[in-house]
């Protein structure tokens, strides 16, 4: 069953939360919807095991549907920089060396700046990303729009930078799967209206921090926050700075599945349920006035 606890008892647990997004996590452009909806990928190439192992003067290239969609070459520091607008939510990323060429398939999606470093092993072969990180521009989703996104290896976020963070309306879908996801600065986290669907699931942490609603599902629509299949001390933090953490009404449903634990925050109430919709908070604290 959910505990529920009084506002002040974890005002140091939520301090230390916060404290952690506001170190771990960079900033990412605006907006959803008719913002810019190019990606762009910096990278740097750290090492290259056997060969000639320069990092230097690699093409590295972006490729859909076996046609290169886009290339650079790495300076003498292993530095890249591409940017086109994706058609698919998978891509090729190649990397052409004087003696190698190796390449793999990356989740993309569209309207993000991605921090993407790696080690080419020639030897192996293997391409091992080191770093892995993903600043989402706010999503915006209607009718049948999609955005997916699925890769353990990366580090998914939305600065809302005080408008919602994703909000979704109509026979949308939003599915991320990611090592950890943050939602911040937000005015709500996640907003779902009429069929849509946002499936968030991570292996170690998801923190959603909105000034008003966490979560706002209407209507018939549908939002869940789970740990992944392998899951690795997956925690998840839903905080409201001045209304609920959730928000329920219609027929919709809300699920909270956390392998370790969950904490739900709201200046009102942590969870405000109305008309038939549900909110399965699993074993999650409650915290709330």
């Amino acid at each position: 069953m959910p505990k529920i606890l009084n506002l002040n008892t974890f005002l140091l647990i939520l301090l230390v939360a916060t404290s952690y997004i506001s170190t771990g996590v960079v900033g990412c452009s605006s907006s959803g919807g008719g913002g810019n909806n190019k990606t762009t990928i910096r990278g740097t190439i750290e090492q290259v095991i056997g060969g000639t192992g320069e990092v230097s003067g690699i093409r590295v290239s972006i490729f859909e549907n076996n046609k290169r969609r886009v290339s650079d070459r790495t300076n003498q520091s292993g530095e890249f920089r591409l940017t086109y607008k994706p058609d698919s939510n998978l891509a090729t990323i190649e990397f052409e060396g004087s003696d190698f060429t190796l390449s793999r398939v990356i989740s993309v999606t569209e309207g993000s700046d991605v921090t993407l470093d790696e080690t080419i092993n020639t030897i192996t072969p293997e391409i091992t990303f080191t770093v892995w990180t993903v600043d989402q521009r706010r999503l915006r989703l209607s009718s049948f729009d999609q955005v997916i996104f699925n890769a353990t290896e990366a580090t998914f976020m939305i600065d809302g930078k005080g408008n919602n963070c994703i909000r979704a309306k109509g026979e949308s879908t939003v599915e991320i799967t990611a090592r950890s996801i943050f939602l911040f600065n937000c005015a709500e986290g996640i907003t779902t209206l009429s069929l849509a669907r946002v499936d968030l699931l991570a292996d170690e942490e998801i923190n959603v921090s909105a000034k008003k609603d966490g979560i706002n599902s209407q209507d018939n629509s549908s939002v869940k926050l789970s740990m992944t299949i392998n899951p690795v001390a997956n925690n998840i933090f839903i905080t409201s700075d001045k209304e609920n953490g959730i928000r329920a009404s219609g027929s919709s449903k809300v699920t909270v599945d956390p392998e370790i634990s969950c904490i739900i925050t709201g200046a009102k109430n942590a969870i405000r349920s109305t008309g038939l919709a549900v909110v399965e908070p699993d074993g999650c604290t409650l915290v709330g006035n």
